[in-house]
């Protein structure tokens, strides 16, 4: 507690550079890539290593502490500059953060396109017995640079919602938003 009597909320830490540890579908080469991707959306948005971000989740509102090393070149900067695709990898790294970080599982495999989601998600703790683990889940991302009304996080869920097929996995939605930054995930 505080001297006024608040009560101190533990932010948790969300390190890009840790994309590979524990994220089977990222291995260690594509960490930078992914990185420099975040970097350019949260640079594009007045952002430095250390924002904050809101996150909702089953009801709860939780913030991370979004943490990276180094600063991007000028030459970075050229070559991340399609922000339109630089926030869809930015998004897919956040989102698998967070659903190792928020739930037991962690993404094994990169979905097809046609499947209605993009990435199938195991335990993360594996029988090493076991011969073949099934997907216990899947995940399906959005990210969006900076909301507006025509473009809102609540929006590219509904959207989500009508396009998934129907499985028996649970289905996490993870909708990431740059400039306020926040993330909304919903589990179907």
């Amino acid at each position: 507690m505080t001297k006024n009597g608040d009560k101190i909320l533990m932010v948790r830490k969300l390190d890009i550079d840790s994309l590979a540890d524990g994220i089977p579908v990222i291995d260690e080469e594509a960490v930078g890539f992914y990185k420099l991707n975040c970097m350019a959306c949260f640079h594009n948005q007045d952002h430095a290593s250390g924002i904050k971000l809101k996150v909702e989740y089953e009801n709860k509102c939780q913030e991370f502490e979004v943490c990276w090393s180094g600063k991007m070149t000028s030459q970075q900067k050229k070559n991340y500059a399609d922000l339109n695709r630089a926030t869809d990898y930015a998004a897919c790294a956040i989102a698998l953060l967070l659903i190792k970080e928020l739930t037991e599982l962690t993404a094994i495999e990169q979905a097809r396109i046609g499947t209605s989601v993009d990435y199938y998600l195991i335990p993360k703790t594996q029988d090493k017995n076991l011969i073949v683990n099934q997907a216990a889940g899947r995940l399906e991302i959005s990210g969006i640079l900076c909301q507006n009304e025509n473009n809102t996080v609540d929006k590219r869920i509904k959207e989500k919602l009508k396009r998934l097929k129907p499985n028996n996995l649970p289905t996490f939605i993870v909708v990431v938003e740059f400039s306020k930054p926040w993330v909304k995930i919903i589990k179907t």
